[in-house]
């Protein structure tokens, strides 16, 4: 601590402890000392002869003063003192920085791309992950740049993404030996395309998703056999596109829908499940007419049965945040396969769905919304909604302005969903042991919606 005294703050302390007398001040002192010495002799020598003078007068025992112990020496402060400077000064030493020097390399990112930078990963090539991100806090903007220093030389891979953790441009097996730069340009998208079907794919369309025709096949009179793989380059990544696989006959294999490509994109293909060998269609309808009394349910102010109509059963659906079905009555199956179309009013958060179960209040809940892609597998138990068997989901196989198919199936103590004949999950099934099959939707911000469907089909297994 720097102590600083005031001018009073010496004197007081001076005039308390004659330690800290200057040297001028113990002059001083001095003299005053000596005239106080001769006016006390010579008063000494005035009280000896008028001692003397009275002669015969007895005088007091002089009280005896039994010393006690000594006190305690009290601790002196250490004193602050100032050195003079010495005639000649000495050297003067600049000590060394407490931060360690900095290292490595430097790589100036620069970039050229359309699209902010909001992690940048520089990882050596042989390193089994990313590690990680370079930038922490900091984003570069398009059109900026970005020194990234104290990167030790070696080879390394690199990899720039957006807010959203699309990747916007990778390099790879790069040699980083001296300080130099990296213009991010936003490398061009490709799709990569890998068959884990069991069906060979004779012709593949990957067209955006605005367009009117899937244009024409990307194989080029060549087939992709199960197992292999096949790269579409050149695709805009600011584009959204949809993409399907067909088998020699025409008939989709399987399809994705409004994919956002940034650098690679991987399509693995798992194709339409087939249905199990012993099932048999006991019911279809496609609402050409309502044979089968659709609609019938009494109008509340919730919702409102509508019956067929041009080929379609439609629900409106008034209250926000509810779940409407109707029943499928004929039979009550315990193994089975069940598939519905629908389509919910575009633009709203409308969902589609299909169900299996005991009663109204107990229900397995297959639910699919075309405006965010995803899909959940719910469960009502004694009239309450338990947590999802499957929790919200993201599938590219749903089309979000078109027709869905939904399937659910019950066999062998597993209960599966399907989207457009793939499989999505499954869930084990150990609750109603038969029921019966519902469709419908389901309202959430948005009331008034309207939700149709098509092409019932039950089957059962046998």
């Amino acid at each position: 601590m720097d102590v600083r005294f005031t001018e009073f703050t010496r004197y007081a302390l001076l005039a308390g402890d004659p330690k800290h007398y200057s040297l001028r001040e113990k002059e001083t002192v001095a003299m005053e000392d000596k005239r106080w010495i001769w006016l006390f002799v010579s008063l000494l020598m005035v009280v000896s002869l008028a001692c003397n003078a009275i002669a015969g007068r007895s005088t007091p025992e002089p009280a005896v003063i039994v010393p006690t112990e000594a006190p305690a020496a009290t601790e002196e402060a250490a004193p602050t003192s100032t050195p003079r400077p010495t005639d000649t000064p000495g050297s003067t030493v600049t000590p060394e920085s407490t931060d360690a020097p900095v290292t490595g390399v430097s790589l100036e990112i620069i970039n050229e791309s359309s699209r902010d930078i909001w992690y940048l990963y520089i990882s050596p090539s042989d390193a089994d992950s990313w590690g990680d991100d370079w930038l922490e806090m900091d984003i570069i903007p398009a059109g900026g740049s970005y020194i990234v220093t104290g990167i030790p030389a070696g080879v390394y891979d690199l990899q720039a993404e957006d807010e959203n953790g699309n990747i916007i441009e990778s390099l790879w097996d790069i040699e980083i030996a001296e300080d130099t730069y990296w213009a991010v340009i936003g490398s061009a998208a490709s799709l990569e395309v890998i068959n884990d079907s069991e069906t060979l794919i004779a012709s593949l369309y990957v067209s955006p998703s605005d367009a009117d025709t899937w244009g024409e096949d990307r194989f080029g009179g060549v087939a992709l056999k199960s197992g292999g793989s096949f790269v579409v380059d050149g695709l805009d990544d600011s584009l959204l596109y949809d993409a399907k696989v067909t088998d020699a006959d025409g008939k989709t294999i399987e399809s994705i829908y409004y994919v956002s490509i940034y650098g690679q994109y991987t399509w693995h293909i798992v194709g339409k499940v087939d249905l199990p060998a012993n099932a048999a269609l006991r019911f279809e309808d496609d609402f050409s007419d309502n044979r089968n009394n659709w609609g019938t349910t009494r109008e509340t102010d919730e919702v409102r049965y509508i019956p067929p109509t041009n080929g379609e059963y439609c629900i409106l659906i008034k209250s926000t945040n509810l779940t409407a079905w109707e029943w499928y009555e004929p039979f009550r199956p315990d193994q089975f396969v069940a598939e519905v179309a629908c389509i919910p009013d575009a633009g709203t958060d409308a969902t589609c769905g299909i169900g299996f179960g005991s009663d109204g209040d107990n229900l397995y809940w297959f639910e699919v919304s075309p405006e965010t892609q995803t899909y959940a597998l719910f469960l009502l138990r004694d009239d309450a909604w338990q947590e999802p068997l499957i929790p919200w989901t993201e599938s590219k196989n749903i089309i979000p302005t078109g027709w869905n198919y939904l399937s659910i199936e019950r066999v062998g103590g597993y209960f599966s969903v399907f989207i457009n004949g793939v499989l999505l999950g499954e869930v084990e099934s150990t609750i109603f042991p038969t029921g019966r099959i519902g469709i419908g939707g389901s309202s959430y911000d948005d009331g008034n919606v309207t939700v149709c469907l098509d092409d019932l089909r039950v089957w059962r297994l046998e």
